[in-house]
Order: C-alpha cells, then structure tokens, then sequence
C-alpha cells in the first residue's frame, strides 16, 4: 500500500477528495466519480487516509460511503459518544419493527437487502405505541435531522441514509438484537444467544491466556 506522504501532489488530491466525498455524501459515491475509487492502488491510498481517523471504507451496490471501524464505534459507545437518548431509541427501534424486521418475517423484504431497502411507515401507527406523542414527534424529528429516519412516500417514515454507513458486523448486530426484542423465545433467537455466549468464552479465554 503506497503511504499517502508518497503520492505525487496530484495524485493525492484526487485521494483526498474521494475521502472528501465519501465522508459527507448522503448516498453512495459511485466509483466512476473519483479516480481514487476507480483506481484499486488509489483506493487502497483511501482507505488508508480513512483508517487514520478510525473509519473504513465500505462498498455498497452505488458506490462507496464510509463508516465507523467496529472497534472504534465499540470503544465511543462505551464512552457515552454518539448514543441515542432512550427516547430516540425507542421510537427508532419501533420504526426498525415495522419497516425491516416484520416486512422480513413475511418475505415482502427480502432477508440480504440493504436496511434502507424498507416498507414505509405511517406516522401514526407510532402513536399506538406507550410513548406520548409529543415524545414521538421530536424523536422522529431529530432521528430525520441525523439521517437515521428518512422520508417515504406521502412522508411516511423509513430507515435514513447512515444505516449505509453501517458495517456488515454492525448491520448483523442490530439485526440480531430485532430479533431477541421481536421473538425472544425463539428458535432463531436461541441460537443467537448461544452464538453470542460462544464468543464471549472464546473472548475470555483468550484474554486469560494473553496474561498466564
């Protein structure tokens, strides 16, 4: 991988541009847009410039977008960083039920699209849910001011553009937990608790190894 430092002036420019682009974008970046994305030896010179800060470049069907490293974004949440108050999380994981977990159940969605491949959801069927209103409407506002919500048809609610930015292991997880929170005692639900459980043995075997 050539180091970013050892770039013609040039040649970094069009580096540092794609990094531009991918990082602000609200839709994927198509690849023929930057010659950094085209390019394999360049775009390798990108995701370089990305893993400095912390973020990955992540390829979608249109282009590329990029995202947290699953590290880095374990280690902010566990500071508290960029965590949704839990009334944000409420409504958001509401909107996720009706507009990708249920469509998925009953295959009008299929199970491998991308997350903003979703059903619409009407406003008030949030209203049915424990939450006062007034909760609802501001969640929904600032989820949609984040990118997280976006606008269907007739403004009804769905999955916003940063779920592209999502890594496959992020998406997997929070799949995961719609499942737990949807069927909890469900077959599929007991696996992903063993496969959980799984991993975290292996976790902490490894770590008591790391220091015997």
């Amino acid at each position: 991988m050539t180091a970013l430092a050892e770039l013609s002036a040039a040649r970094r420019a069009e580096v540092l541009a794609a990094v531009r682009a991918v990082e602000e974008a609200d839709r994927p970046v198509p690849r023929t847009a930057f010659r950094a994305l085209a390019d394999e030896t360049l775009r390798a010179s990108v995701e370089q410039a990305l893993a400095a800060a912390g973020r990955v470049l992540l390829e979608r069907p249109a282009g590329f977008l990029s995202g947290y490293d699953d590290q880095v974004a374990d280690a902010l949440a566990r500071e508290g960083a960029g965590v949704l108050p839990p009334a944000d999380q409420a409504v958001l994981t509401l909107v996720l039920l009706y507009a990708v977990a249920i469509p998925r159940a009953r295959g009008t969605v299929p199970g491998d699209a991308d997350w903003t491949v979703a059903e619409a959801v009407d406003p008030r069927a949030l209203k049915d849910s424990k939450l006062p209103d007034v909760v609802v409407q501001g969640a929904v506002r600032r989820l949609r001011d984040a990118g997280i919500l976006g606008y269907g048809r007739n403004h009804w609610i769905v999955p916003g553009p940063q779920f592209a930015r999502l890594t496959p292991a992020a998406v997997s997880s929070l799949y995961e937990e719609l499942v737990l929170l949807a069927e909890p005692e469900g077959l599929l639900a007991e696996s992903i608790r063993r496969r959980r459980d799984a991993r975290r043995n292996t976790t902490i075997q490894s770590a008591a190894e790391e220091t015997s």
